[in-house]
């Protein structure tokens, strides 16, 4: 049984996301706040990432203020909150392409990457489309995906079709194709206190499993390329995964998420950090 522990680190946030695009058809449901936010697996020997964020620079600048994203911060100074710096990261699982989970592939110069084939191949097919098909790029920098290509290039980013066993031990990566994204990616990791499923942007909110009302009726995400009926499965497969336990759902763009877990907020950016788990022997890094 794997032994890693577990953190979830804020790296900005957006304090007026349309709930529409968040939960599917709630169009005149206000306004909420979102994080922005990656995660550090810490085993006996690897540090894993899962996703990056994006760069506060050129189009990464643009896309983020285009959305309302503020607060940005590095991950040098982000990681340092657990006592680590980028370059002590070895693997990145990347979710999907779009611009807040692909978009600081250059910060992590040791870091192997993981994504799905299909992610890559459609984004660059995407791409290519004329600008009135625009909207299904509007979360993605071209920079990102033909930085990814040039990875592999380089041999530090694997692509893969379909499900793919222990990339490092008890960590697993499930496609959820045609959902949030054309190669969207669960991450599985199975752990010694359970089973947990990163959700990559296929559930913003807990509220996608638990229902508007906590009726348990599934809300379709509001944003992605893929279908309702594909969204919906994949909320479905992430509940299979974790044997029906929300709580073992990491939905890193919901705030809920730093209520369920034991978490902090820095006072000099307002950030969390929410740490999930902790590998047998591995200290707390929560203040106090």
């Amino acid at each position: 049984m794997a032994n890693y522990s577990i953190w979830m680190l804020e790296y900005a946030h957006c304090l007026t996301q349309p709930v529409g695009s968040v939960l599917g058809g709630q169009f005149n449901a206000g306004e909420q706040l979102l994080t922005f936010s990656y995660l550090v697996l810490k085993g006996e020997d690897h540090i894993a990432m899962v996703d990056v964020g994006y760069n506060y620079e050129a189009y990464g600048r643009d896309l983020a203020d285009k959305f309302g994203v503020v607060d940005w911060q590095p991950p040098e100074k982000v990681l340092a909150k657990i006592g680590l710096k980028p370059a002590d990261i070895d693997t990145v699982f990347l979710t999907h392409a779009h611009f807040d989970h692909m978009g600081n592939l250059m910060s992590f110069p040791k870091a192997h990457y993981y994504i799905q084939k299909r992610e890559i191949n459609d984004w660059l097919w995407a791409l290519s489309l004329p600008k009135r098909f625009k909207f299904l790029t509007q979360a993605v920098d071209p920079a990102d995906v033909l930085l990814a290509a040039k990875l592999a290039t380089e041999e530090r980013l694997s692509m893969y079709d379909g499900r793919a066993e222990d990339i490092l031990p008890g960590i697993h990566l499930q496609p959820v194709h045609n959902s949030h994204t054309f190669g969207s990616q669960l991450v599985v990791i199975e752990n010694h206190d359970g089973t947990w499923v990163v959700a990559g942007d296929n559930a913003y909110q807990y509220r996608n499993f638990e229902g508007l009302d906590g009726d348990g009726i599934y809300v379709p995400i509001g944003l992605g390329v893929g279908s309702q009926v594909q969204m919906m499965m994949a909320l479905e497969e992430m509940m299979n995964i974790t044997n029906r336990n929300t709580n073992r759902i990491i939905i890193g763009h919901d705030a809920e998420s730093y209520n369920r877990f034991p978490s902090w907020q820095t006072e000099s950016d307002g950030l969390y950090v929410a740490e999930l788990s902790l590998a047998q022997g591995e200290p707390s890094r929560r203040p106090g």
